[in-house]
């Protein structure tokens, strides 16, 4: 974090103070923040059991390809921005899914009966990777520290009650377009919460043994999964309510499900 510029004196200092400790709250320092109240699950945000089987049982029938994801090929992005008056001395964040679970099935003509389901663990997130900031441009050119950074998971996975709700699932409920350019219907399950969003993807429809690479963005608003972006002195420091999320899923050919 860089250091902020006060004036001397008993003003300044305590200026100075009331800064530091509201940065520490919103993220970047290792001050923890109150957990949030305890929320109820929404009816029907439980998430329902995998089409997998059903997937594999179309791919036996010759109806399609089943692909599971690779995680070590694929990559999400997630991008947190500051807000409020004091803005310019914290930080934009950027969260890293290296765990990233799924699979994928195209039907073998068409796209009706296509569908995703993706994964990630909460606690699995990196945080403000060097690579990850660099070609961003000047509002995510400064680097957090190491303890800016586990300031950040700290709060940010109490501010989400994260032990609770550990996991962020993805679903599609509906596919429509035309190779290589589809409109999937996403259900997002997050905090004990559902909601549907409309995402539009690029993918080329591969053959034979080749694997399947899936490109789309999404905004999840943290306000309508029930979570209050968090905010301190009246919102002198903050953090935006939109996160934006990138996601390139590669996949290959699987005969089996999880």
């Amino acid at each position: 974090m860089p250091p902020v510029p006060w004036r001397r004196g008993a003003r300044g200092s305590a200026g100075a103070a009331i800064v530091v400790a509201a940065l520490s709250v919103v993220g970047c320092g290792s001050a923890p923040i109150a957990p949030p109240p305890v929320s109820a699950t929404a009816p029907g945000a439980e998430a329902p059991p995998s089409s997998c089987p059903s997937w594999l049982a179309a791919q036996q029938r010759g109806e399609g390809r089943l692909y599971r994801v690779d995680a070590a090929a694929s990559q999400v992005r997630i991008h947190v921005f500051r807000a409020g008056r004091l803005a310019k001395v914290g930080h934009n964040h950027v969260l890293g899914v290296d765990r990233l679970d799924g699979q994928v099935f195209l039907p073998a003509d068409g796209i009706a009966g296509a569908g995703v389901e993706l994964e990630f663990r909460l606690d699995d997130v990196g945080i403000d990777k060097p690579e990850w900031r660099a070609g961003l441009g000047p509002e995510f050119a400064s680097m957090p520290t190491a303890s800016d950074v586990a300031g950040t998971r700290t709060n940010m996975l109490r501010a989400i009650d994260g032990e609770r709700f550990p996991t962020i699932s993805m679903r599609s409920s509906a596919v429509a377009g035309a190779f290589p350019v589809l409109a999937v219907k996403l259900a997002v399950r997050w905090h004990g919460q559902v909601r549907e969003i409309d995402v539009p993807v690029r993918v080329d429809r591969p053959s034979g043994e080749a694997p399947l690479r899936a490109q789309g963005a999404l905004v999840l608003r943290q306000s309508e999964f029930g979570i209050t972006p968090f905010s301190v002195f009246g919102g002198l420091l903050a953090i935006q309510d939109e996160l934006t999320v990138e996601v390139d899923v590669a996949a290959r050919p699987a005969t089996a499900c999880p």
